[in-house]
């Protein structure tokens, strides 16, 4: 559980990286915005314009997702055209899912759109495990998907 958590020999750099941008951008800025919200039936603040912020969430999971599936491509056993669309198609996917659900925290203030938030995040950071163990530890091609 140790590896597939923090790697091993020089991937624990890698998987330190990982976190260390995980904390900056996803978990303070969940953290800011959980502060702020409100109980159910209260009004909630008019967004200001440091609001945009929460969108970092969105963009540093987008950015790490991008990275792991770059790692993933290659060792996926499609042709290098068609892996390549596989971390492109994932980061479309982190920011299609996760910027109306920042924009959703921002503006609403609600403890449903906060745990929404939460369960995205949970689920981006554990497909980016993933991503990164297979990167890791399968040799170049040998992961064959819908196949």
């Amino acid at each position: 559980m140790l590896r597939f958590l923090f790697g091993s020999g020089w991937w624990v750099l890698w998987y330190l990286a990982f976190y260390a941008v995980l904390l900056v951008f996803v978990i303070l800025w969940l953290f800011v915005f959980g502060q702020e919200v409100k109980p159910a039936g209260a009004t909630p603040n008019l967004a200001s314009p440091a609001s945009v912020m929460v969108f970092m969430i969105a963009f540093g999971l987008a950015a790490v997702t991008l990275a792991n599936g770059l790692l993933f491509a290659r060792v996926l056993s499609w042709p290098w055209y068609a892996a390549v669309l596989v971390p492109l198609v994932l980061t479309a996917l982190v920011l299609g899912v996760g910027l109306p659900l920042n924009q959703r925290l921002a503006v609403e203030q609600s403890v449903p759109a906060f745990r929404a938030n939460l369960v995205y995040t949970a689920v981006t950071v554990a497909a980016n495990l993933v991503m990164m163990w297979l990167g890791r530890t399968r040799p170049r091609g040998s992961v064959a998907l819908f196949g």
